[in-house]
Parts: C-alpha cells; sequence; structure tokens
C-alpha cells in the first residue's frame, strides 16, 4: 500500500464481517473457521531463560577500555 491508497481508503466505511453476518453463507462451515478450523497446534509451550543482569562499567579512560577488552576477550567475544 502506498501513501496515496492510505489516504484514500482513511475516510472509506469499514464493515467487520464475524461468524454471525456469515453463518447462512453457503461457503461458512462452523468446523472450519476458529479454533475447530485452524490448522495449528501447539505441542509445547514456554518462557525462554532469564538472562543475567548487565554489568554498567564506570570511569573513562584507558582503564575501563582494558577492562572492557579483558572481559569480552574472557568470553571469547572478540
Amino acid at each position: 500500500m502506498n501513501v496515496r491508497g492510505t489516504i484514500e481508503c482513511w475516510d472509506k466505511p469499514l464493515t467487520i464481517m464475524d461468524y454471525d453476518a456469515l453463518k447462512d453463507h453457503e461457503l461458512i462451515d462452523a468446523t472450519t473457521i476458529g479454533l475447530k478450523g485452524s490448522p495449528t497446534n501447539i505441542y509445547k509451550s514456554f518462557a525462554p531463560p532469564v538472562k543475567e543482569p548487565g554489568m554498567m562499567l564506570e570511569g573513562s579512560g584507558k582503564e575501563t577500555t582494558d577492562k572492557l577488552a579483558h572481559m569480552l576477550t574472557s568470553k571469547h567475544i572478540i
């Protein structure tokens, strides 16, 4: 959608079609819509592991940058 199409649609009416509005249509079957008709199956749900809190380095100058470089090197990041 480009900007012109978005602007043209801004004032047009919006019609929401739910099951009650479409239930008498010949192509609508209650077993093929909603949760019953969803092809998605959830086998496992989990929360991601909690990460450790970060560390703030205070100060400025060569000592702080050397400390940061040492930390990153020890963790094999650089």
